[in-house]
């Protein structure tokens, strides 16, 4: 009973117009090679965390092959929000319709507390790290500010289920928190106060994959990437 990471599956299952195969040989047929590396990683009896950029569906409704190909993978599935995750909404009715169509074995994940296999689970999608220059506007900033907010709320709530911080603490979050370039952030202070013993991330793809911190930000907390490419789309065991 392991707990696994693998970020940004961008399935088009719903939406075939668009398949990542156009970003280059590194996505030729990634659909089928998650499958097969899921199916030869994970067991039934295992978790796999998915930090975002999970369907390109635009709403919930239309991305029913997607959840349906998910389901159909071993193990349990928690999912927590990206950037191109447009179809997101309300938790209770992201549930509802899932139950709707009788795929049992995903729940997902913001700012609540999410316990599985002795660990405490919580998250939220994050943003890009504030940086000078033009490129970064008003609207980042403002969107940054709120995910600083929903990262103390999600702390907050694993304090709520395990004020004695007894149980292994796991961070879901799409954007990195820590990059080479910018090691440590509001988001990393927060995060790693917040006594998370394991932060997983994704968004970083192709050439951007030069700027993941592995080194981490010398703290106890350990910052991983799972995205799908970085991973050569296999599931990485992380508890």
């Amino acid at each position: 009973m392991s707990i696994y990471a693998l970020a940004d599956l961008h399935l088009s299952l719903s939406n075939p117009d668009k398949s990542m195969d156009v970003f280059g040989t590194g996505w030729e047929g990634y659909i089928d090679r998650i499958r097969k590396a899921w199916e030869e990683t994970v067991g039934e009896d295992d978790t796999v965390l998915i930090s975002g950029d999970i369907s390109w569906a635009t709403y919930i409704e239309n991305a029913r092959e997607d959840f349906e190909f998910i389901n159909s993978l071993p193990g349990r599935k928690l999912l927590s929000r990206g950037n191109h995750d447009y179809w997101w909404t309300t938790i209770s009715k992201m549930e509802k319709i899932l139950s709707s169509w009788d795929l049992e074995k995903m729940s997902f994940v913001r700012t609540n507390a999410v316990e599985c296999e002795g660990c405490l689970i919580t998250g939220t999608r994050g943003w890009g790290l504030p940086k000078s220059g033009s490129d970064y506007t008003e609207e980042d900033k403002r969107i940054f500010a709120r995910e600083v907010e929903r990262t103390k709320l999600a702390i907050k709530e694993l304090d709520k289920a395990d004020p004695e911080r007894t149980k292994k603490r796991i961070f879901m979050i799409h954007y990195p928190p820590t990059i080479k370039d910018i090691k440590q952030s509001e988001l990393t202070k927060i995060i790693e106060e917040g006594g998370i013993d394991i932060c997983v991330y994704g968004h970083l793809h192709g050439m951007a994959h030069r700027f993941v911190n592995e080194e981490g930000t010398g703290s106890d907390t350990r910052y991983i990437c799972s995205s799908s490419d970085y991973l050569n789309f296999t599931p990485l065991k992380i508890c």
